[in-house]
């Protein structure tokens, strides 16, 4: 029968699993932050035809394995940054490889510890 020290051991490693699960993947609003334009989606009502074009054609070209790396905010010092809005305003997921990859494991010593 396990323990009091155990299960507060557990409560702290599904608590733990939560923090992790969130840092992987963030999702926001605003200008493309850079890096695979498939995790953006612009917003129809702030970009513009041609934004929304440039868009398309770099989700197209990541999808051929053209991965170009697009960048957002560019800190030049700082005090001093350039925005670029190469597909206007939108939706975006921030992605965090690491983050995810700590869940996973955490998520894989659970299922081991809470399972009979």
């Amino acid at each position: 029968m396990p323990s009091e020290r155990y299960d507060e051991a557990l409560d702290e490693l599904r608590t733990l699993f939560g923090d992790m699960m969130r840092e992987a993947e963030d999702v926001g609003y605003g200008n493309f932050p850079g890096g695979d334009p498939r995790d953006f989606s612009p917003d129809p009502e702030c970009s513009t035809g041609v934004e929304q074009a440039n868009h398309k054609a770099a989700c197209e070209a990541w999808d051929r394995g053209e991965q170009t790396q697009h960048k957002g905010c560019e800190w030049l010092s700082p005090d001093l940054h350039i925005m670029r809005t190469p597909f206007g305003l939108g939706g975006y997921v921030m992605r965090n490889p690491w983050a995810a990859d700590v869940a996973e494991r955490i998520e894989r010593i659970l299922n081991r510890l809470e399972s009979p």
